[in-house]
């Protein structure tokens, strides 16, 4: 399956089906990054990253008017990759 096929089948995802596709690309890029000896810095004030994560927060599902602590979304990472 191509990438552009992959991301054509997004919209269709249920918010737990993205969830767990986001943890599972997280976790082999996680395990890729540990094999690569240079590692891979990743600011946390990175628009690239930010803009992502507001888009994995809209498609979960979570009310989009509301802002999020960084502590709060780490809560609910660690709620997600826990079960």
């Amino acid at each position: 399956m191509s990438f552009a096929e992959i991301e054509a089948e997004l919209p269709q995802l249920s918010p737990d089906e993205l969830r767990r596709l986001a943890l599972r690309s997280w976790t082999a890029f996680v395990e890729k990054e540990s094999r690569n000896q240079a590692g891979n810095v990743c600011s946390e004030e990175d628009p690239s990253l930010l803009a992502a994560l507001d888009e994995a927060i809209e498609k979960a599902g979570i009310a989009p008017n509301r802002e999020y602590s960084a502590g709060e979304v780490r809560a609910r990472l660690s709620k997600w990759t826990s079960k």
